[in-house]
Protein backbone atom coordinates (compact mmCIF):
# COMPACT_ATOMS: atom_id res chain seq x y z
CA UNK A 1 0.00 0.00 0.00
CA UNK A 2 2.66 2.33 0.76
CA UNK A 3 4.25 1.67 -2.34
CA UNK A 4 1.09 2.61 -4.62
CA UNK A 5 0.93 6.03 -2.24
CA UNK A 6 4.56 6.80 -3.58
CA UNK A 7 4.24 5.65 -6.85
CA UNK A 8 0.95 8.20 -6.72
CA UNK A 9 2.87 11.04 -5.21
CA UNK A 10 5.61 10.63 -7.24
CA UNK A 11 3.40 10.63 -10.67
CA UNK A 12 1.36 12.98 -9.24
CA UNK A 13 4.75 15.18 -8.98
CA UNK A 14 5.49 14.94 -12.47
CA UNK A 15 2.18 16.09 -13.82
CA UNK A 16 2.74 19.58 -12.18
CA UNK A 17 6.33 20.18 -13.20
CA UNK A 18 5.53 19.29 -16.93
CA UNK A 19 2.27 21.46 -16.60
CA UNK A 20 3.69 23.98 -14.30
CA UNK A 21 7.27 24.03 -15.30
CA UNK A 22 8.22 22.29 -17.98
CA UNK A 23 5.64 23.03 -20.69
CA UNK A 24 5.65 27.23 -20.33
CA UNK A 25 9.58 26.51 -20.79
CA UNK A 26 8.96 24.61 -24.46
CA UNK A 27 6.66 26.88 -25.59
CA UNK A 28 8.33 30.19 -24.93
CA UNK A 29 11.84 27.88 -26.28
CA UNK A 30 9.66 27.53 -29.58
CA UNK A 31 8.58 31.18 -29.39
CA UNK A 32 12.63 32.25 -29.03
CA UNK A 33 13.90 29.94 -31.72
CA UNK A 34 10.89 31.54 -34.01
CA UNK A 35 12.15 35.01 -33.47
CA UNK A 36 16.05 33.97 -34.09
CA UNK A 37 15.20 32.17 -37.24
CA UNK A 38 12.76 34.88 -38.85
CA UNK A 39 13.95 36.66 -41.53
CA UNK A 40 14.71 40.33 -40.77
CA UNK A 41 16.29 42.84 -42.83
CA UNK A 42 16.12 47.01 -42.63
CA UNK A 43 17.15 49.48 -44.92
CA UNK A 44 18.12 53.20 -45.44
CA UNK A 45 18.90 55.05 -48.51
CA UNK A 46 19.66 58.89 -48.66
CA UNK A 47 19.71 60.43 -51.98
CA UNK A 48 21.03 64.08 -52.10
CA UNK A 49 20.76 66.28 -54.95
CA UNK A 50 23.15 69.13 -54.85
CA UNK A 51 22.05 72.44 -56.91
CA UNK A 52 25.68 73.84 -57.53
CA UNK A 53 29.70 72.82 -57.13
CA UNK A 54 30.34 70.00 -59.24
CA UNK A 55 28.72 66.70 -57.95
CA UNK A 56 25.12 66.45 -59.00
CA UNK A 57 23.90 63.90 -56.82
CA UNK A 58 24.93 61.75 -53.93
CA UNK A 59 23.20 58.55 -52.49
CA UNK A 60 24.10 56.40 -49.23
CA UNK A 61 22.36 53.59 -48.51
CA UNK A 62 22.98 51.06 -45.27
CA UNK A 63 21.01 47.64 -45.70
CA UNK A 64 21.52 44.52 -43.04
CA UNK A 65 20.04 41.08 -43.84
CA UNK A 66 19.96 38.87 -41.29
CA UNK A 67 23.06 40.30 -39.39
CA UNK A 68 24.98 41.04 -43.23
CA UNK A 69 25.57 44.76 -43.33
CA UNK A 70 26.74 46.33 -46.57
CA UNK A 71 26.83 49.94 -47.46
CA UNK A 72 26.74 51.70 -50.51
CA UNK A 73 27.62 54.83 -52.04
CA UNK A 74 27.63 56.44 -55.33
CA UNK A 75 28.16 60.09 -56.53
CA UNK A 76 27.50 61.84 -60.23
CA UNK A 77 28.77 64.35 -61.39
CA UNK A 78 27.44 67.35 -63.77
CA UNK A 79 27.90 65.33 -67.12
CA UNK A 80 26.53 62.42 -65.52
CA UNK A 81 29.58 60.30 -64.83
CA UNK A 82 28.77 57.85 -62.20
CA UNK A 83 31.47 56.11 -59.72
CA UNK A 84 30.78 53.71 -56.83
CA UNK A 85 31.24 51.19 -54.20
CA UNK A 86 29.40 48.89 -52.49
CA UNK A 87 31.33 47.41 -49.51
CA UNK A 88 30.39 44.56 -46.93
CA UNK A 89 30.87 45.74 -43.03
CA UNK A 90 31.65 43.79 -39.59
CA UNK A 91 30.33 44.41 -36.35
CA UNK A 92 27.05 45.99 -35.06
CA UNK A 93 27.77 49.66 -35.71
CA UNK A 94 24.97 49.52 -38.78
CA UNK A 95 22.36 48.33 -36.46
CA UNK A 96 23.49 50.72 -33.95
CA UNK A 97 22.82 53.62 -36.87
CA UNK A 98 19.76 52.22 -37.73
CA UNK A 99 18.61 52.34 -34.00
CA UNK A 100 19.80 55.81 -33.41
CA UNK A 101 17.90 57.04 -36.75
CA UNK A 102 14.58 55.34 -35.26
CA UNK A 103 15.20 57.49 -32.36
CA UNK A 104 15.59 60.88 -34.88
CA UNK A 105 11.99 59.82 -36.29
CA UNK A 106 12.49 58.44 -40.11
CA UNK A 107 9.38 56.39 -39.28
CA UNK A 108 7.50 59.55 -38.27
CA UNK A 109 9.57 62.85 -40.14
CA UNK A 110 7.08 64.23 -42.69
CA UNK A 111 7.83 65.78 -46.26
CA UNK A 112 8.65 69.66 -45.92
CA UNK A 113 7.93 71.96 -48.61
CA UNK A 114 11.24 72.60 -50.86
CA UNK A 115 12.24 76.22 -49.65
CA UNK A 116 13.13 78.87 -52.96
CA UNK A 117 16.26 78.44 -54.54
CA UNK A 118 17.32 75.49 -52.19
CA UNK A 119 21.00 74.56 -51.48
CA UNK A 120 20.68 70.90 -51.21
CA UNK A 121 17.34 68.53 -51.63
CA UNK A 122 17.78 65.06 -50.07
CA UNK A 123 15.06 61.94 -49.86
CA UNK A 124 15.20 59.13 -47.96
CA UNK A 125 13.49 55.50 -47.42
CA UNK A 126 13.38 53.68 -45.04
CA UNK A 127 12.46 50.26 -45.00
CA UNK A 128 12.14 47.01 -42.51
CA UNK A 129 10.97 43.08 -42.73
CA UNK A 130 10.55 40.58 -39.86
CA UNK A 131 9.61 37.72 -40.99
CA UNK A 132 6.31 38.02 -43.27
CA UNK A 133 5.79 41.46 -41.89
CA UNK A 134 7.50 44.80 -42.78
CA UNK A 135 6.75 48.21 -44.04
CA UNK A 136 8.21 51.62 -45.62
CA UNK A 137 8.40 54.86 -46.05
CA UNK A 138 9.97 57.95 -47.98
CA UNK A 139 10.19 61.59 -46.92
CA UNK A 140 11.63 64.89 -48.59
CA UNK A 141 12.76 67.66 -47.75
CA UNK A 142 15.19 70.32 -48.81
CA UNK A 143 17.80 72.62 -46.46
CA UNK A 144 17.94 71.11 -43.45
CA UNK A 145 20.40 73.51 -41.61
CA UNK A 146 17.96 75.90 -42.28
CA UNK A 147 15.30 73.97 -40.26
CA UNK A 148 17.38 73.73 -37.84
CA UNK A 149 18.21 77.17 -37.16
CA UNK A 150 15.44 78.77 -38.27
CA UNK A 151 13.10 81.11 -35.86
CA UNK A 152 10.14 81.14 -38.57
CA UNK A 153 6.64 80.22 -37.13
CA UNK A 154 3.59 79.18 -38.76
CA UNK A 155 0.33 81.07 -37.79
CA UNK A 156 -3.11 79.43 -37.87
CA UNK A 157 -6.02 81.61 -39.23
CA UNK A 158 -9.16 81.24 -38.38
CA UNK A 159 -11.47 82.14 -41.22
CA UNK A 160 -15.32 83.51 -40.88
CA UNK A 161 -17.82 81.26 -41.45
CA UNK A 162 -19.33 83.22 -44.14
CA UNK A 163 -15.86 83.67 -46.19
CA UNK A 164 -13.30 86.04 -46.46
CA UNK A 165 -14.63 87.86 -49.24
CA UNK A 166 -17.41 89.61 -46.71
CA UNK A 167 -15.21 89.21 -43.83
CA UNK A 168 -15.07 93.00 -41.54
CA UNK A 169 -11.43 93.91 -41.04
CA UNK A 170 -9.34 92.15 -38.81
CA UNK A 171 -11.87 89.31 -38.77
CA UNK A 172 -8.98 86.92 -39.83
CA UNK A 173 -6.84 86.51 -36.63
CA UNK A 174 -3.83 84.27 -36.03
CA UNK A 175 -4.13 82.04 -33.57
CA UNK A 176 -1.60 83.99 -30.38
CA UNK A 177 1.67 82.63 -30.34
CA UNK A 178 2.12 80.21 -33.12
CA UNK A 179 4.25 77.25 -34.09
CA UNK A 180 7.63 76.96 -34.41
CA UNK A 181 9.35 75.29 -37.35
CA UNK A 182 12.52 74.79 -36.04
CA UNK A 183 13.20 71.05 -36.38
CA UNK A 184 16.84 69.73 -35.91
CA UNK A 185 15.97 66.44 -36.62
CA UNK A 186 16.24 66.52 -40.23
CA UNK A 187 20.15 67.93 -40.07
CA UNK A 188 20.78 65.18 -37.37
CA UNK A 189 19.28 62.19 -39.89
CA UNK A 190 21.62 64.15 -42.73
CA UNK A 191 24.56 63.87 -40.76
CA UNK A 192 24.50 60.36 -39.08
CA UNK A 193 24.49 59.05 -42.29
CA UNK A 194 26.69 61.14 -44.29
CA UNK A 195 29.51 60.61 -41.21
CA UNK A 196 28.72 57.12 -40.92
CA UNK A 197 31.92 54.12 -41.81
CA UNK A 198 34.85 53.28 -40.90
CA UNK A 199 37.89 55.60 -42.01
CA UNK A 200 38.17 53.71 -44.93
CA UNK A 201 34.38 53.75 -46.63
CA UNK A 202 35.13 57.52 -45.55
CA UNK A 203 38.39 57.88 -47.40
CA UNK A 204 36.53 55.51 -50.85
CA UNK A 205 33.89 58.41 -50.73
CA UNK A 206 36.63 61.25 -50.56
CA UNK A 207 38.30 59.52 -53.24
CA UNK A 208 35.37 59.44 -55.89
CA UNK A 209 34.89 63.20 -55.32
CA UNK A 210 37.63 63.77 -55.74
CA UNK A 211 37.81 61.97 -59.09
CA UNK A 212 35.00 63.52 -60.29
CA UNK A 213 35.79 67.40 -59.55
CA UNK A 214 39.13 66.48 -61.54
CA UNK A 215 36.89 65.24 -64.37
CA UNK A 216 34.38 68.26 -64.10
CA UNK A 217 38.09 70.58 -63.86
CA UNK A 218 39.37 68.40 -67.11
CA UNK A 219 35.86 69.05 -69.07
CA UNK A 220 35.85 72.95 -68.44
CA UNK A 221 39.58 73.19 -69.01
CA UNK A 222 38.93 71.57 -73.10
CA UNK A 223 35.63 73.26 -73.24
CA UNK A 224 36.98 76.78 -72.31
CA UNK A 225 40.24 75.83 -75.15
CA UNK A 226 37.77 74.60 -77.67
CA UNK A 227 36.16 78.13 -77.57
CA UNK A 228 39.37 80.23 -77.72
Amino acid sequence: MRAWLFLVALLAMVVVTYVYFVQPYIVLEQKVHRVLTERSTWKVTMQEYLTSGPLAAETYRLQNDNGATQMYYSATDRNGTLKYFNVPLAGPQGTFLFQALEGEGIWELEDKAVRPDPKDEYIIVTEQTFGNQGGSRAFGFSDPHYWATTNAREFKLVLPKGGPSNAPLGAVLPIAGGQPLRDDRYLKVVQMIKQFGPPSVQQAENQIRYELLNLSRKAAGGASKSGA
